[in-house]
């Protein structure tokens, strides 16, 4: 399947190509393998914000940072907690004993 338009890189569709593809050479359902590549490109915007941070660690005022850690925190965790259970099997747990899986 054709991946959905993805402002936030222009090889969008290769990459959701190529995931979506490893996945089904894994035995995954046509389903599960174009819901694999979702969850992997849905949150990059989130992921690309973050390493120019990194990158760049006086680049965001204070409350551009918390806006950006903010919406990293919320959106990609459960894109990739979905991501792995259709992908490996594996859910998520909370290994730190923190109420990570808490709603």
């Amino acid at each position: 399947m054709p991946a959905p338009d993805h402002p936030f890189f222009a090889n969008h569709q290769e990459v959701w190509s190529r995931i979506e593809q490893t996945a089904l050479d894994r035995g995954l359902s046509e389903q599960e393998a174009m819901d694999v590549a979702f969850h992997m490109l849905d949150w990059h915007k989130d992921l690309t914000e973050l390493v120019s941070f990194m990158q760049n660690p006086g680049s965001l005022a204070d409350k551009d940072l918390e806006d950006m850690l903010t919406q990293f925190l919320i959106h990609a965790p459960n894109h990739i907690a979905a991501a792995a259970k259709l992908y490996t099997g594996n859910g998520v747990r909370d290994i730190f004993d923190v109420g990570a899986c808490d709603d």
